[in-house]
């Protein structure tokens, strides 16, 4: 249950932003002042009334001012919104330090999926933060009934981190684009629960397997040979070839790990290692049936897999490779547009549009969490670009 806490006098503000919320959230309402959050909040929205006209001068724009260092100093998600179509506040937003904006006209998949990525970044700070001392010491301490099972989550997720971030140490690489594509993944489909079309099938824990299985999307690459997967220049057709094998590498690594403990896991587990077999072998497939490995077309391609092809691409083309230099995100946004029909599915591209500046702020913000020297996994931008396929797949 998030717990957001909108600070306005508008009721038009209230009225539209509470008409966005689905369930699972707790609202609260308020105004800026000196006292401090809620105890409970991790979520605010402040409104543009709460500061003068200008945006520039006057008390309560000092109030608004500490209001954000308030949240950023406690880790919680905080925007800025507005009503007003004439209005523009997104500069000033982002100046006055605000994890993000909403702006009219509220849309609720976007209000929804804004809110929830960026209370889950929070939570993976934090829990990042958390002193390592008293966490073992605390461990140590439990007796085997003891044992809960937010702990077991976490070890689970840990886990989980740990054998995709293998694939990636191979590939000269760290836990960012990992981190990142989870974050990507989950926003879209966040942002696709709230069409008809996929209403009945991304349900909450759906959501959170695809989060979870999409870390493992390059696992197939420990089997890729250091001359193919370590070479920094164009491949070879037959080089290529043995690159592409990665995805079903991968797929019968979650293939076998069913087959072994199918008969002694819960179906919760089972759905997680089905999941993690279409997201590991189809999430090179494209739209228009050009992809592989097995050239599935259109929604032939799990969900999952078509989330999973915006996620990687966008990621491959904003990070730095050894080759080049990160790319400008207006570049990546309009190839990604582009590949529209072709490479990707038209509905995805579209929830990624409307969630291009989230993916943005995301990049930025795991980036600034976790530095690294660069994304070091070779891919190429021709499959989207100019259909060349002799070299290193996204």
């Amino acid at each position: 249950m998030l717990n957001a806490l909108i600070l306005t006098a508008c009721a038009d503000l209230t009225d539209q932003l509470s008409g966005c919320f689905c369930s699972g959230y707790d609202l609260s309402y308020g105004r800026c002042s000196s006292e401090p959050l809620p105890v409970s909040c991790n979520l605010a929205i402040i409104g543009s009334d709460q500061f003068d006209s200008s945006g520039t001068e006057g008390v309560e724009k000092t109030l608004v001012e500490k209001t954000i260092a308030e949240c950023e100093r406690l880790g919680i998600p905080v925007f800025l919104a507005w009503t007003d179509l004439k209005d523009d506040f997104r500069a000033l937003a982002l100046k006055l330090g605000c994890t993000d904006y909403l702006a009219p006209p509220f849309i609720e998949s976007v209000v929804n999926s804004k809110c929830k990525t960026y209370s889950g970044l929070a939570n993976l700070r934090r829990n990042l933060l958390v002193e390592p001392r008293s966490t073992v010491e605390g461990a140590l301490n439990l007796t085997d009934n003891q044992v809960n099972l937010n702990d077991l989550n976490t070890v689970q997720d840990a886990a989980i981190l740990c054998l995709a971030t293998i694939a990636r140490v191979r590939d000269h690489s760290t836990g960012n684009h990992i981190l990142r594509t989870q974050h990507y993944v989950k926003a879209l489909a966040e942002h696709l629960r709230r069409s008809p079309e996929y209403r009945d099938e991304l349900d909450d824990e759906t959501i959170e397997l695809f989060y979870k299985t999409s870390a493992l999307h390059d696992i197939g690459k420990v089997g890729i040979p250091d001359r193919i997967l370590k070479n920094p220049g164009e491949l070879s057709t037959e080089e290529y070839e043995v690159m592409k094998t990665h995805a079903r590498l991968g797929y019968e690594a979650m293939h076998a790990a069913q087959q072994l403990i199918e008969h002694q896991s819960s179906s919760r587990t089972i759905r997680f290692l089905a999941i993690a077999q279409q997201v590991t072998l189809s999430h090179h497939e494209r739209w228009d049936g050009q992809g592989y490995p097995e050239g599935l077309k259109g929604k032939e391609i799990p969900l999952v897999a078509r989330l999973m092809a915006v996620a990687d691409v966008y990621d491959a083309m904003i990070s730095r490779r050894p080759y080049k230099s990160a790319m400008d995100h207006s570049y990546v946004r309009e190839a990604i547009a582009k590949g529209s029909g072709s490479h990707f599915d038209p509905t995805v591209v579209n929830a990624f549009l409307d969630l291009e500046g989230m993916f943005e702020r995301i990049s930025q913000a795991l980036e600034d969490a976790f530095p690294s020297s660069s994304e070091m996994t070779l891919h190429s931008l021709s499959d989207l670009m100019d259909g060349d396929r002799e070299d290193k797949s996204f």
